[in-house]
């Protein structure tokens, strides 16, 4: 699930954090127990190298998110039914972390369909 490139930036759209990939696992978990499976394996895979800068915790752990079109789906539309259905309910540094985990995914979705041959990415966009 995960590869070590020689560098990265942890602004690419398919590099998550472990707290994303958490917070993406639990949120999921209720809904779609496989799916939210297949994100926490991620996450028991080897991260990312650390440059010199980075703390050596596992809190600075990041990890490339490899998934299929159809997963990363499925993924947005957990997300964005359990931030529906908490609307209100739930704390509201909670639901701006949902958010912003919802951007990060989406900002996934927009890389893979611009890798797309020209046929195909025409064909998800019309």
């Amino acid at each position: 699930m995960t590869q070590a490139p020689s560098s990265y930036s942890t602004q690419d759209p398919d590099i998550f954090s472990r707290g994303s990939l958490n917070f993406t696992y639990e949120l999921l978990k209720k809904s779609d127990a496989e799916l939210a499976l297949t994100i926490r394996n991620i996450i028991h895979g080897d991260p990312l190298p650390k440059g010199s800068e980075d703390l050596d915790t596992k809190d600075s752990d990041h990890f490339r998110v490899i998934l299929d079109g159809m997963q990363v789906r499925s993924v947005l539309e957990g997300l964005t039914l359990q931030n529906q259905q908490n609307q209100g309910s739930q704390h509201i540094g909670q639901a701006i972390m949902a958010q912003a985990l919802i951007e990060d995914w989406i900002k996934l979705a927009h890389q893979m369909i611009s890798e797309l041959p020209e046929d195909q990415r025409a064909a998800i966009l019309s």
